[in-house]
């Protein structure tokens, strides 16, 4: 019987290698490659952008230059070295450049993006992440078709030039990531922020109609953007594509990108589903390894078992607690919607897994923690060797915080 070799990496730096025969194999999953030659790439998109002329081309000699990064962003340094390069050759000064972030509710600031600029760019160029702040703080844009007065970061609103640059990736409240996105609710205000909050749409795929995406998108167009630069994610903090142009255009091809590499069809429910979780952009946190979870979930057959391979060691957080203090995972989900807590999705998504699915975690979590969660904790992978040494049926998934999956027909 032919066997089939899995080499899954998961955490920092760490490789998890199983061999398991081909007819329990159901389907599996990999994170495409990672791109070899990203400078020179970023420069090809940046000369011939889809649906635009090229960057430096749409760039005035003086303008104030405002590029609004996405937290998380894979290889974030190299993508601002790139666009600094093309409107740096039009005469725009560092100190005519303001780089910045969304505001999150993620306690721990991103870091600086700066530092692959040259140094004595690097000083002069402005970086700021985003407080949410009041109506009277952030300056008025426009009213939308509803009628939503919009506040933004006065850096948005009063810069001559408005670039996005980010991550286009499935999103489980706006459908997809990226272009427009990092616009709203990151760049408004305080109140703007929790409107937003929510559990996101489980019933939903990513290209119905979603009321958020919509808004922000005609954010976008209220603001006078146009050009976006975003990447596809690969393993790790790398990435696999770069797509820049017209953010509609930017936009469309992303998606078939995403389709092609991130997202993963089984043709039926495995009673085993093997996932790991690799530290990215975003870190190695509770919301990677539960939108992993939340992939296993999607396809892993009615109480299955889904092992996680993570080193995830971040102290519980609210949402999580709310879990462990508990009756059962169910019980959990009507508490957090009313409390609506900073991590109210990876909440939500792992307390809806370990409902569906018994859970198997290899992590550095305290065991206690874990089996307060209403999973089982693994101490190592000869645990997970041992799982795996039966004859269901099983899927696997690497890179599963980026993986969307789906039943055929379905």
């Amino acid at each position: 019987m032919t066997d089939v070799t899995f080499q899954l990496r998961y955490g920092s730096n760490l490789t998890y290698e199983c061999s398991l025969a081909a007819d329990r194999v159901v389907a599996s999953h990999l994170p495409p490659p990672a791109l070899t030659d990203l400078p020179a790439r970023l420069s090809e998109a940046l000369a011939a952008p889809l649906e635009f002329p090229a960057l430096h081309q749409a760039i005035v000699p003086g303008d104030n230059v405002t590029i609004v990064l996405e937290r998380d962003t894979p290889q974030a340094g190299a993508l601002l070295a790139a666009v600094w390069k093309e409107i740096a050759s039009r005469g725009v000064a560092p100190d005519h450049l303001t780089v910045l972030q969304p505001a999150s509710y993620r306690s721990q600031p991103p870091t600086d993006p700066r530092d692959a600029l040259p140094a004595d760019v690097r000083e002069h160029v402005t970086w700021k992440v985003h407080e949410p702040a009041t109506e009277v703080e952030c300056a008025y844009l426009a009213s939308t078709a509803a009628g939503e007065r919009i506040y933004l970061a006065r850096e948005a609103v009063e810069a001559d030039f408005v670039l996005t640059v980010g991550e286009l990736a499935f999103d489980t409240l706006l459908g997809y990531r990226g272009t427009s996105s990092s616009l709203y609710p990151g760049l408004s205000t305080a109140e703007a922020l929790r409107r937003s909050h929510g559990q996101g749409h489980d019933e939903l795929s990513p290209d119905d109609q979603r009321p958020l995406r919509e808004l922000t998108d005609e954010i976008h167009w209220l603001l006078g953007g146009q050009f976006s630069l975003q990447v596809i994610a690969a393993d790790g903090q790398n990435v696999s594509a770069v797509v820049a142009g017209q953010a509609d255009a930017v936009l469309r091809h992303g998606k078939k990108l995403l389709a092609e590499t991130w997202r993963f069809e089984v043709p039926a429910r495995p009673e085993l589903v093997l996932v790991a979780v690799e530290a990215d952009a975003g870190g190695h946190h509770w919301s990677q390894v539960a939108a992993a979870l939340d992939a296993a979930r999607h396809i892993v057959a009615r109480d299955g078992r889904i092992v996680l391979l993570s080193e995830l060691e971040e102290e519980a957080t609210d949402g999580i607690l709310m879990i462990r203090d508990a009756r059962t995972p169910r019980d959990a989900l009507q508490p957090l919607r009313q409390a609506a807590p900073a991590d109210l999705i990876a909440a939500t998504q792992l307390a809806r897994t370990i409902d569906w699915a018994n859970v198997y975690l290899l992590s550095r979590q305290d065991h206690d923690l874990v089996e307060d969660l209403f999973m089982i904790p693994l101490e190592d992978e000869n645990e997970v060797d041992r799982i795996l040494d039966g004859d269901e049926p099983c899927a696997v998934i690497g890179g599963g915080q980026h993986t969307l999956t789906h039943l055929q027909n379905r």
